[in-house]
């Protein structure tokens, strides 16, 4: 080959580069050599990150054989433009082996960019609605009607500590009615007094105390007739 050494050097020596028309004899030839050089590191970066993306076309569907024969073929064009870099570094010019390193550099710096790149649309920020710890001025919101998203409303429970008079909850209501028309038995909220047919109503010997626990009369106080009633009340069984 006419000019070519085996040696690094930065002299314009008459070496082809790649195609017999382009010789390395003036300082336009050099432009166009990093020129070409630039566009087969690029594509040879783009084809390698398709490959690691598993792009493809639509028209491939899932059909596993198209799919290995799409990959195989982007797979031995880049090692076709790898290899053609590579001859290019072999002319050990100085300034070719240096537009090799560096468009090879920036063909992966801008990939790199833009894959760390956060996926957002304007359609997206559209749908997502209000994010999960936010509300709205009456404390819910819905989500927007789509056939692949649930309408959703925030509830609050209630909080353990408080509590809620049965006279004041329909749901004791409803269950204390339930009760005492015997469809029923004892709920979280309504409890029957109620004892085993098979055992006695009042504990031996305790009858008295018992009637003044349930009369609220757990002090002594002046007699009235209503305590005169109690003092019958058997202590026996």
């Amino acid at each position: 080959m006419d000019g070519w050494v085996d040696y690094v050097h930065f002299s314009f020596l008459g070496e082809h580069i790649l195609l017999s028309s382009l010789r390395l004899k003036t300082v336009w030839e050099f432009i166009l050599g990093v020129l070409l050089t630039s566009v087969i590191c690029l594509s040879e970066r783009f084809l390698s990150f398709a490959i690691s993306k598993h792009w493809g076309p639509h028209f491939i569907g899932r059909s596993r054989l198209a799919k290995a024969v799409w990959r195989a073929m982007l797979y031995g064009v880049a090692t076709t433009l790898r290899l053609i870099y590579m001859l290019i570094a072999m002319s050990y010019q100085i300034g070719l082996i240096l537009a090799v390193v560096v468009m090879l550099s920036v063909g992966q710096f801008i990939l790199e960019y833009v894959d760390a790149a956060p996926v957002k649309s304007a359609a997206y920020d559209r749908i997502r609605g209000p994010p999960p710890d936010s509300e709205s001025e009456d404390g819910s919101y819905n989500m927007p009607t789509q056939s692949w998203q649930h309408k959703t409303r925030r509830t609050k429970s209630k909080p353990e500590a408080i509590l809620i008079h049965p006279g004041d909850s329909n749901l004791a209501r409803a269950d204390a009615a339930a009760q005492e028309l015997g469809i029923a038995g004892d709920t979280e909220r309504v409890k029957a007094n109620r004892y085993p047919v098979d055992q006695d109503a009042w504990e031996c010997g305790k009858g008295r105390d018992v009637a003044r626990q349930l009369l609220g009369n757990t002090a002594r106080r002046p007699r009235s007739p209503q305590d005169h009633r109690v003092s019958h009340i058997p202590d026996g069984c």
